[in-house]
C-alpha cells in the first residue's frame, strides 16, 4: 500500500472524489491518502478503470473502504512511444 500526501492530490467535494496525477505516484492495486494538515487518513481499493492501459485518457478508479469516496489516478505518463514498444513486443512472435 503506498501513501500518497495531501500535497499530491486534489479533491472535488460535489463528487466527493480525489485526484491524483499518474505522473505523482507508482501504480499499486491500494493507496493510502493522508491529510497532512489534520493528520486523517483514508483507504482505497482498486476498482476499475475507464479504458486501455495504454491511452493517456485512462482513469484507475479506487473506491474507499467505506464506499463513500472515490479516488481517480490518471494516466499521463503513457506515452506513444510506451503504447508502440508494448506493441511491438507483443506482436514479436506473430
Amino acid at each position: 500500500m503506498k501513501t500518497i500526501p495531501s500535497t499530491k492530490f486534489s479533491y472535488n467535494s460535489k463528487t466527493k472524489t480525489f485526484l491524483v496525477n499518474g505522473n505523482d505516484v507508482q501504480f499499486d492495486t491500494t493507496y493510502e491518502l493522508e491529510n497532512m494538515m489534520t493528520g486523517g487518513r483514508r483507504v482505497f481499493h482498486f476498482d476499475h478503470s475507464t479504458g486501455s492501459e495504454w491511452d493517456p485518457n485512462t482513469k484507475w478508479i479506487y473506491k474507499s473502504t467505506d464506499g463513500e469516496y472515490t479516488l481517480e489516478v490518471g494516466n499521463e505518463d503513457v506515452t506513444p512511444a510506451h503504447a508502440e514498444a508494448y506493441l511491438k513486443a507483443k506482436l514479436r512472435n506473430f
